[in-house]
């Protein structure tokens, strides 16, 4: 929702026909104009990026290696404000098998931000926008990430709200604070709540989304808040898979205009053929750094979560490029 990748790939079909011609090529037949969106253009250079020259060539050794695309949500309540990144996801796509992984990055992670010093990852957005937090991303995790996408709460709701609502399973003791922070967003959007009454599987509207996936008060604080985006995101995907081209023409006019991305449609269009022709229905997932390589501390009277940026480079990498324990399956 803030973790809306997935609907994002998959609104291209809105905007195009695709039909497989083998398994890295599509055939494109023009159908719905794309709708506007905020395009935010980058300095594409490796150095801007962060991208450093052994990390491309440890890439050049691999075969057809995944596309590395960062997801952001900005905590912002108004356009134009800056915010930090209350998200911060990179989904790893397969681009011959169409298979997605997700990495939750801990938005508290202890992090050298070029220009500002050691400060938490999540406030690489505010500083610089999506360029330094693209850069930062790759300078502290030999990363290739060359692209973004972001939205903000409202933008979010609407999306999930275009896509008639998202099935999540509420536990009990996750109901007041879902329903506390829908009274904080009803207050910028002037609108009625509609309060979340009782727990289980729920269909929930795009503000009720976006309030479960600020829960960080339950369980164990912002690595279970995590979890509840990916479990978000994986519930939009599933319904993009049973609404199927029904639900496009709706993306192109519904969503397009709540998104902020470098991508333009025919990338976009690009990445949505190969996720949606794949035949693989299980979406991998994982939260860096991981619990046993990281420690909370106090710094200058501020809390990070601090680890050894090399353990956790390794951890990821072993996880978007290979086989890991970290991972877990719907």
């Amino acid at each position: 929702m803030k973790t809306i990748i997935l609907s994002i790939l998959g609104l291209s079909f809105g905007l195009f026909q695709l039909k497989a011609q083998d398994s890295t090529a599509h055939k494109v037949d023009f159908m719905v104009p794309p709708a506007a969106k905020k395009v935010v253009h980058l300095n594409r250079s490796d150095a801007a990026l962060g991208i450093s020259a052994s990390t491309i060539a440890k890439q050049k050794t691999r075969q057809n290696p995944p596309v590395n695309i960062a997801l952001f949500a900005v905590d912002r309540r108004t356009e134009g404000e800056a915010g930090n990144s209350d998200v911060v996801m990179v989904i790893s796509i397969d681009q011959l098998s169409g298979k997605i992984k997700m990495s939750s990055m801990m938005r508290d992670t202890y992090v050298n931000i070029e220009g500002s010093g050691m400060n938490k990852l999540n406030a690489a957005f505010a500083i610089g926008g999506p360029q330094l937090a693209i850069k930062t991303i790759n300078q502290n995790f030999g990363l290739d990430i060359r692209d973004y996408i972001n939205v903000d709460f409202y933008g979010a709701a609407k999306i999930v709200d275009a896509l008639g609502g998202v099935q999540i399973p509420v536990k009990t003791e996750e109901l007041p604070y879902l329903n506390t922070y829908l009274q904080e967003l009803s207050i910028y959007d002037k609108l009625p709540v509609v309060p979340i009454t009782q727990a289980g599987l729920q269909k929930l509207s795009g503000k009720q989304a976006v309030a479960y996936t600020r829960i960080r008060a339950v369980g164990h604080g912002d690595a279970q808040r995590t979890e509840r985006q990916r479990l978000v995101l994986i519930a939009i995907f599933d319904q993009l898979k049973m609404k199927g081209k029904e639900i496009f023409p709706v993306f192109a006019t519904e969503v397009l205009p709540n998104l902020e991305t470098s991508m333009n449609n025919m990338t976009l269009f690009s990445f949505a053929g190969s996720i949606l022709n794949s035949k693989n229905k299980t979406i991998e997932q994982a939260r860096f750094p991981l619990d046993k390589e990281s420690i909370g501390k106090r710094i200058d009277n501020i809390w990070y979560l601090t680890t050894d940026l090399k353990t956790t480079s390794n951890s990821l990498h072993q996880f978007i490029y290979g086989t890991s324990p970290a991972k877990t399956k719907r």
